[in-house]
């Protein structure tokens, strides 16, 4: 526990950045299909969307690699445990209970992965993400 506390003023739970997949999402959507899986419910820093369409939580298996998003080079963590901020309300997103709940059930209760920067550098939005 105390090996993944935040600094003091910080807004990220254990590491700085948080990937997601729209595979992930929609893997979900797929396993409960009345629930909305949108990204603002699971705040990523990036959400990529793979250029083939694969299915399923992809980010699994780039734990422990390295990623290279633009210029950066962002070493893949852990997977995200995820709590209960996935359920609640926000702009037209309805409290949903049920999110989180498919979430434990189908993927241990993990939604996407974090990083770390191994090396800073610009990344734009439409760069490609690529693991090295």
């Amino acid at each position: 526990m105390f090996e993944f506390s935040s600094p003091p003023g910080t807004y990220f739970d254990a590491f700085p950045l948080h990937l997601l997949t729209t595979a992930w999402l929609d893997e979900l959507g797929l396993r409960n299909p009345d629930a909305r899986f949108d990204r603002r419910r699971f705040r990523p820093n990036f959400l990529i969307e793979p250029e083939r369409k694969v299915r399923g939580y992809v980010e699994r298996s780039w734990v422990g690699r390295t990623a290279r998003i633009g210029e950066a080079l962002v070493k893949v963590e852990t997977p995200v445990v995820r709590c209960v901020m996935t359920t609640l309300p926000q702009e037209d997103l309805p409290k949903d209970p049920s999110v989180l709940r498919t979430v434990v059930r189908e993927c241990g209760q993990n939604v996407g992965v974090y990083g770390s920067v191994s090396q800073p550098g610009r990344v734009r939005v439409g760069d490609p993400v690529e693991l090295v």
